[in-house]
């Protein structure tokens, strides 16, 4: 029988299917126009000249030992991040196995392709099952972990600026609409009248008897409760160096998949750090916006980024779908699918925690 929990995610897997999709065919339908132009300019007649086919072609030759390279970096990266993991958990009193962290990561991006963010809760319910530890205090690490990636993010931005500070403007001055629109709601008073008053209201009903006694104010102040701990855990890791170590391989491993991914596509091929940087900031930012794996708004903005080095639409579209497709789905899937076998536990199982979870 089919329980509510499993309709109110099907729901919930149904519409960021749909946001995802919706900007994927709007980025495809923008690019694929650019691209009969393009044909017509070539000479190019137009029952030749379809995207989807480009797409298929650049992928099928492509070059497979840059695209194994790059799969490789993602597996390097997670590695650093199962150990770094580990020793977050240590000083609260979590001494898990490396391989039931590395799998539990695997298997939470693999849950992200379905549902974004529900790859965290996966994550930490898998580990929680497997170590007989509590929920929360294993969620508090992972919300620390990601807490340290939004910092690490905010840094490579910085020395994106720095680096291609020409690109960026360019960027910016291109989308002019975009900006005037930005710079008109952060402008209205509106806009800061209704953040100041649900700033306002969101405290005092936090604050509120009603909800510290009820059941999702009870989950929300255990689940603070756990962040707490996790966060106490950062100051008691033992070798703070080797932690700092992994903090930086992750992120380095993630520009690496990108400068290794530009030579598996000749268009790309010729280009240098200084796009790899640029490209990799704008795709982590993509893949941060809710769709499933970064679904549509990975794609536009490395197009985007890849416009400012001189890679046209069509190019740029190809080459997003290229390391979309190897990373976010064959690679994620394969680790994925061999975390499910390796960490052997139950669907059922795994659902109950979530659902005790209110997840």
């Amino acid at each position: 029988m089919i329980s509510k929990y499993h309709i109110k995610n099907f729901v919930k897997f149904l519409i960021f299917l749909g946001i995802g999709m919706a900007i994927m065919y709007y980025v495809y339908i923008s690019q694929s126009e650019a691209y009969k132009q393009e044909c017509i300019l070539k000479g190019i007649a137009a029952k030749d000249c379809s995207l989807i086919k480009k797409v298929y072609s650049d992928f099928v030759h492509s070059n497979l030992f840059y695209l194994l390279g790059v799969i490789f970096l993602f597996f390097l990266s997670n590695i650093s991040r199962a150990i770094r993991w580990q020793m977050m958990m240590k000083p609260i009193g979590i001494d898990a196995k490396f391989k039931t962290a590395f799998h539990s990561i695997m298997l939470g991006y693999f849950a992200n392709l379905g549902i974004p963010r529900i790859g965290e809760f996966v994550r930490a319910g898998a580990l929680a099952k497997k170590e007989n530890v509590k929920f929360d205090k294993v969620m508090g690490t992972i919300v620390l972990d990601r807490l340290l990636d939004v910092i690490s993010l905010l840094i490579v931005f910085l020395i994106t600026i720095m680096i291609s500070s020409g690109q960026i403007l360019d960027f910016i001055s291109g989308n002019s609409n975009l900006t005037a629109k930005i710079n008109n709601i952060i402008g209205s008073k509106i806009f800061w009248m209704l953040i100041v008053t649900g700033f306002i209201g969101g405290i005092v009903f936090f604050k509120s008897k009603k909800f510290k006694n009820s059941f999702i104010g009870k989950k929300a102040f255990d689940f603070l409760k756990g962040i707490g701990e996790g966060m106490k855990s950062i100051k008691s890791v033992e070798k703070p160096g080797w932690f700092m170590f992994h903090s930086i391989f992750i992120w380095f491993m993630y520009f690496l998949m990108n400068f290794v991914g530009f030579k598996a596509f000749l268009p790309t091929s010729g280009l240098g750090l200084k796009a790899a940087i640029t490209v990799f900031t704008f795709g982590s930012l993509g893949i941060v916006i809710p769709s499933p794996g970064g679904m549509g708004t990975y794609h536009f903005l490395v197009i985007e980024a890849l416009k400012l080095f001189g890679v046209n639409g069509s190019d740029g579209f190809s080459y997003a779908n290229i390391i979309f497709f190897s990373v976010q789905i064959i690679g994620i899937i394969a680790f994925g699918i061999i975390a499910l076998f390796s960490l052997n536990i139950s669907t059922k199982k795994l659902t109950d925690e979530l659902q005790k979870q209110n997840i």
